[in-house]
């Protein structure tokens, strides 16, 4: 599925939305030798990143509900790729990790698609390559910034409405 190739983004800032929108829409769909959908590729990558977590804290990184995040480990534990575990602070929670299956998984679907970001950088200079990924880095550090700090006004807002409301 191509886009309107002749639509032409007025600005610099648009041109960088466009190409996000186009790149997000062909890293979310399936690739050839794909065994996993975007969605549970991310959630063994926040497993990955940050080893056992408990349900309600990888749908927390993952800014998912709670039952969103549930349908994903589910579908990921009935195919042996996550599994649960006691949650060594509460007998009571569990928490899912990524089993040896998961982790090779993983390795595979990001090894996937690396080979794709490479092979469309087939030609690069390495300094283009490098100043690529730099710049890249910045603006995701950036776009995160802003996002966390607008998040965390909320909670204060949220919070500080909620206790003018007691008083």
């Amino acid at each position: 599925m191509h886009v309107n190739d002749g639509w032409v983004p007025q600005t610099p800032v648009e041109g960088v939305l466009h190409a996000f929108t186009r790149i997000g829409r062909r890293l979310k769909s399936k690739q050839p030798g794909d065994t996993i959908d975007h969605s549970a590729h991310l959630v063994l990558y926040m497993l990955r990143c940050n080893g056992a977590l408990r349900l309600s804290d990888l749908a927390a990184k993952m800014e998912l509900d709670a039952s969103t995040a549930s349908r994903h480990v589910r579908a990921l534990e009935q195919v042996g790729l996550i599994r649960r575990s006691t949650d060594p602070d509460d007998g009571r929670a569990f928490r899912v990790e990524l089993t040896d299956e998961g982790e090779r998984e993983w390795h595979t679907s990001t090894k996937r698609r690396m080979e794709l970001l490479s092979q469309a950088m087939d030609g690069w200079d390495d300094s283009d390559i490098e100043t690529f990924a730099t710049l890249m880095t910045r603006f995701a550090d950036g776009v995160n910034n802003i996002v966390d700090e607008r998040a965390d006004s909320a909670a204060a807002l949220q919070l500080n409405t909620k206790e003018n409301v007691e008083n």
